[in-house]
């Protein structure tokens, strides 16, 4: 006769545990999970009670790690099968779990059920008298995430047969949070969020672990009825995380008529998208049906122009404006702000003057912005660092322009040596860049026409006058090859050198 094979799940992350409880109907598949723990400690304190025939076990946890659990555990408990969690980099460490006695193990990134089922029945095969008892699936939980996600086309009858009211609703709730130490809470949130759903009158409800099972989804059900008392029961109980978490925050769907109506509301994502972030002081959302518009492509390609052309308060008015726009669409948290850094601190990058200013101002405002919880806190950070930035860079452009007058005059006097951009860029401690955006923007031509332009204006003076001939008009102004020199002046002026001292000497 079969039996259920005993699970124990060791790892410090409450995220992680709760991960691998949902991620299979266990019992269907002949296990259960009987405990977990969050180190090697506790672990042994637990597990001649809970007598698992095996143990999922993380390497990396505090008080006592994998490491030291195993060799404890392999020799007081021989007889129990475990099964190392390890990342990417901990192949030594693996390798020494297999060494001390454990049986096999599992690289977390990759976690997926058909990999850790198959390693589970060939490490189940291999317990003497074990046969496992596969029993029809009883997790409603699962099976409401099949058809959620789109994996089961249609609800299970059991699904629908516990979820008998005539109203619905989509109950998200975000589990990373923490205390104001800086402590997870995400245990703390999930045990009292279960205790909430179980002791509310009038409701129903089926729940699972969504996106990387950091998010807590449910089904909330119930009867028309009780709409507005269920509501309240809502947000009493969002008011009530609140206290534990600023963080914490709960969306909450539309009312919805039917589960086929909720999934197509889950899928949607646009409530799985609402975020804390957005909604200060508030610990409860309840979806208005708003629509959220997509910000429009930041032109970086204008705004790397204005950098480099030195003209900041456009690059800074334009930066300004997608944030703004950005956070207006309610761009994701995470993603609003590295945009955001990286947008700051491009717009320093080609800017070498007050470089450790700059740099020091780039510095203090991305430790402010990781650290802002609310959208309204990371705009006055953000509105900030562009003030402070903006009087940098634009206070030291009146120094940059007199230096740069300063170069067009050096042209001016040295007009016949062999000028570069580059060495130019290099002799007064500019940019190659900044220099060819500065003639582009301010002279309205590139470096080579602007010297081109000087030079054909010298050797309009020359040509006046006939003791100069042609071949030597070009020699003084710069230019070693003739033809060149007359293929520039005609294309400048129109008409030929010859023809210019012609038309200048009949007058």
């Amino acid at each position: 006769m079969g039996e259920s094979c005993g699970i124990m799940i060791v790892d410090d992350e409450f995220i992680m545990r709760q991960g691998i409880r949902f991620m299979m109907q266990w019992e269907a598949c002949g296990y259960e999970i009987v405990g977990e723990a969050s180190n090697g400690r506790e672990a042994l304190e637990k597990i001649a009670e809970l007598a698992p025939h095996i143990v999922l076990c993380d390497i990396a946890m505090p008080v006592m790690n994998g490491l030291e659990f195993i060799k404890v555990a392999h020799k007081e408990y021989p007889d129990i099968k475990i099964i190392v969690l390890s990342g990417y980099d901990n192949f030594e460490y693996v390798r020494e779990a297999l060494l001390n006695g454990a049986s096999d193990y599992v690289l977390k990134p990759t976690l997926n059920p058909e990999e850790l089922m198959t390693l589970l029945d060939k490490v189940a095969s291999e317990i003497p008298g074990l046969q496992l008892k596969k029993r029809a699936g009883s997790d409603l939980d699962l099976m409401l995430e099949k058809f959620m996600t789109g994996e089961d086309e249609k609800a299970d009858n059991r699904v629908t047969d516990a979820l008998a009211g005539s109203c619905f609703r989509l109950f998200v709730l975000p589990l990373k949070c923490r205390d104001k130490n800086g402590a997870d809470l995400s245990q703390v949130i999930f045990d009292k969020t279960e205790s909430f759903f179980r002791g509310a009158p009038h409701l129903n409800y089926l729940k699972f672990l969504y996106s990387h099972k950091e998010v807590l989804c449910a089904v909330v059900n119930y009867d028309m009825r009780d709409e507005t008392q269920v509501a309240e029961q809502l947000g009493t109980f969002a008011e009530e995380l609140g206290m534990l978490s600023d963080r914490a925050f709960v969306a909450c769907g539309q009312c919805r008529r039917s589960l086929a109506e909720l999934r197509e509301e889950f899928l949607d994502g646009r409530l799985l998208a609402k975020e804390g972030f957005y909604y200060k002081d508030t610990h409860i959302c309840f979806d208005d049906g708003e629509e959220w518009q997509t910000p429009k492509r930041f032109d970086f390609r204008n705004f790397a122009a204005s950098v480099s052309a030195g003209k900041y308060d456009d690059a800074i008015h334009a930066l300004k404006a997608y944030v703004h726009e950005a956070a207006d669409c309610r761009m994701q948290e995470f993603k609003l702000k590295n945009q955001t850094k990286n947008l700051l601190y491009s717009l320093i990058s080609e800017h070498s003057q007050g470089a450790a200013e700059l740099e020091t101002i780039c510095r203090e405002t991305f430790e402010q912005i990781e650290r802002t919880c609310w959208c309204e806190d990371f705009l006055s950070v953000f509105e900030r660092a562009l003030e402070r930035l903006g009087n940098v860079l634009c206070g030291s452009r009146v120094e940059k322009d007199a230096h740069l007058g300063g170069i067009v005059d050096y042209i001016r006097e040295n007009y016949t040596e062999n000028l570069t951009l580059q060495s130019l860029a290099e002799q007064f401690g500019f940019s190659y860049s900044y220099l060819s955006a500065y003639f582009n923007q301010y002279a309205k031509e590139g470096f080579p026409e602007y010297l081109n332009r000087i030079r054909v204006q010298k050797a309009c003076e020359y040509l006046e006058d006939p003791a100069y001939t042609i071949a030597e008009v070009s020699s003084a102004v710069g230019y070693s090859d003739h033809s060149y020199f007359c293929r520039v002046f005609k294309k400048m002026t129109g008409e030929t050198p010859s023809g210019y001292r012609r038309e200048r000497l009949r007058r």
